[in-house]
């Protein structure tokens, strides 16, 4: 395996997923030799070139690399043992795309999960257990999103081939609360019964905690109770509610779909991380203004911003109270002067702009509690399970993601074994000026207690000083080397990608002043 401090970007011979109209389209189309005595006559009646670029790229991060090529080489086998608990982390989001562009640059596609599951299967050598699972968007028709992407078909195909062995295979929608939506301005919510999830206070260990009372009092997360979020996040106490399945695995296999991000910028390694938390309303998103503190809801705040804002949060508690006609009445009125604001400022709602400092937060403490919380949600001082995040950038996402992305056909998978790195470089990669990316900001000025970027590139205090953080993440750029198969990358730092280099992902109309454009 490569050095830590390495992120592997693979472009593939292809920018399409494979036909699903094929039999088995997500299986290889040949048999390797490290399958020789696994499904030998289950493959693909069409070429798969999604699979073949899986494979290549744990090649190109050097997993086990002596036995390439031969019945021996088991790529995981450092990461994987047998008996373990793997948990794969797809970025499924939601069942349909509100752009009207199709799923493929929407959420992380089956074709890229399969490979990733067989070399899983094959680490595992016939014992452990294996969760596929994620909480999407509470609107999200999971059951839907399921069968019309394949995942389900692929899910019978695994289950009864490990039938008799020892490895069993699950998948979970890790959601306790849903939204189902009646007509305009009605969200009722239903809690799931079936969610297991343990509740983690990290207290003055949050990224919060550098706030006051009144800061967090006025932070919110768009359709919910301000007072369910309050009581979850105020001074000394700052919870998350972690699905068991993340909790109890050994492994997490975090498989990121990157795309533009109204909120945070763009969304890859690390924001996928918000889908291991049960209830939304334990995740700050943005922060409305104070009598005496400006937010970050709104470049521009105003008397019809604070209209608006106390309609929204009157309609939010009737929601969460079952007052579902009261709600409704309250949200049209409340649409009316946020359209009109939105006219007269030209400016973004609900924090969907490169001002939040909100959600970067959230964000960094739910990737601490990914490293450091155990199996009993108790926070340690050392790593309690091992990540490797690899990216689906075969259809990449644009414009106004994470919901309504523009396919970018890019035909790249990324992986590291570090989810900041990663992002660091996908970031760079997709035209962001990363030193302005305030997630990337908070994990290196951030509590060196449960710190999320390797030893090796942190420093040994927090850095309070945000120009000082800025310095720090571009010196950085200068000590991150990209791995690829593409010459013009292989072997460079960070600091010399640009130009043609880069993707120039048109990012949401809140963050086009962080990115840079490269025209021509």
């Amino acid at each position: 395996m490569i050095s830590d401090s390495s992120v592997g970007i693979y472009y593939a011979d292809t920018k399409r997923y494979p036909n699903r109209n094929a039999n088995k389209w997500f299986r290889p189309n040949c048999i390797y030799p490290e399958f020789c005595d696994f499904c030998t006559t289950d493959i693909s009646s069409a070429e798969n070139k999604t699979y073949d670029a899986v494979r290549e790229m744990l090649h190109l991060y050097k997993l086990d690399e002596e036995y390439f090529g031969t019945p021996q080489w088991n790529p995981l086998k450092e990461i994987i043992k047998p008996g373990d608990y793997v948990l794969i982390k797809p970025n499924l989001v939601m069942d349909y795309n509100q752009s009207g562009e199709g799923t493929d640059c929407l959420f992380l596609q089956p074709s890229v999960l399969a490979p990733v599951l067989d070399y899983v299967i094959l680490a595992l050598k016939g014992q452990g257990h294996v969760t596929i699972g994620d909480a999407p968007m509470q609107e999200c028709k999971f059951q839907k999103l399921l069968d019309e992407s394949g995942y389900q078909e692929m899910l019978v195909f695994y289950r009864d081939i490990l039938g008799e062995t020892d490895i069993s295979l699950s998948l979970v929608d890790f959601r306790g609360l849903t939204t189902d939506v009646v007509g305009r301005g009605s969200r009722h919510q239903t809690i799931r019964s079936d969610a297991r999830g343990t509740i983690i206070d990290l207290g003055n260990e949050s990224e919060f905690a550098r706030y006051d009372e009144e800061h967090l009092e006025h932070m919110r997360i768009t359709n919910y109770d301000p007072a369910r979020l309050k009581s979850h996040h105020h001074a000394g106490k700052h919870e998350y509610y972690i699905s068991e399945e993340v909790l109890s695995a050994d492994v997490v296999i975090n498989m990121p779909k990157p795309k533009s991000h109204r909120k945070a910028g763009f969304t890859a390694a690390m924001k996928n991380m918000v889908g291991i938390n049960v209830r939304k309303e334990y995740l700050p998103h943005h922060t409305i203004e104070s009598d005496s503190q400006p937010g970050d809801a709104h470049r521009k705040n105003n008397f019809m911003r604070r209209i608006d804002n106390s309609l929204y949060d009157k309609k939010n508690t009737y929601e969460g109270a079952g007052m579902y006609r009261r709600a409704k009445v309250l949200w049209y009125v409340a649409s009316v002067i946020k359209i009109l604001a939105n006219h007269l400022y030209h400016d973004e709602p609900e924090g969907n702009w490169y001002g939040n400092r909100t959600i970067s937060k959230t964000i960094v403490d739910l990737n601490k509690i990914l490293l450091y919380a155990d199996k009993k949600g108790v926070m340690q001082t050392t790593q309690q399970r091992r990540v490797l995040s690899i990216g689906d950038m075969i259809i990449a996402g644009q414009k106004e993601g994470p919901v309504a992305p523009s396919p970018k056909p890019l035909g790249v998978l990324a992986i590291a074994q570090n989810s900041f790195l990663f992002d660091v470089v996908i970031g760079t990669m997709m035209g962001a000026d990363i030193s302005r990316i305030p997630q990337l900001q908070d994990a290196l000025a951030g509590n060196r207690k449960y710190s999320i970027i390797p030893q090796n590139l942190s420093n040994a205090d927090m850095i309070e000083d945000t120009e000082k953080t800025k310095e720090e993440l571009n010196d950085l750029k200068r000590r991150v080397v990209v791995v690829s198969n593409c010459v013009d990358l292989d072997g460079i730092t960070l600091d010399k990608v640009g130009g043609d280099r880069c993707w120039n992902i048109e990012p949401t109309s809140g963050w086009k002043e962080v990115f840079f454009r490269q025209l021509g």
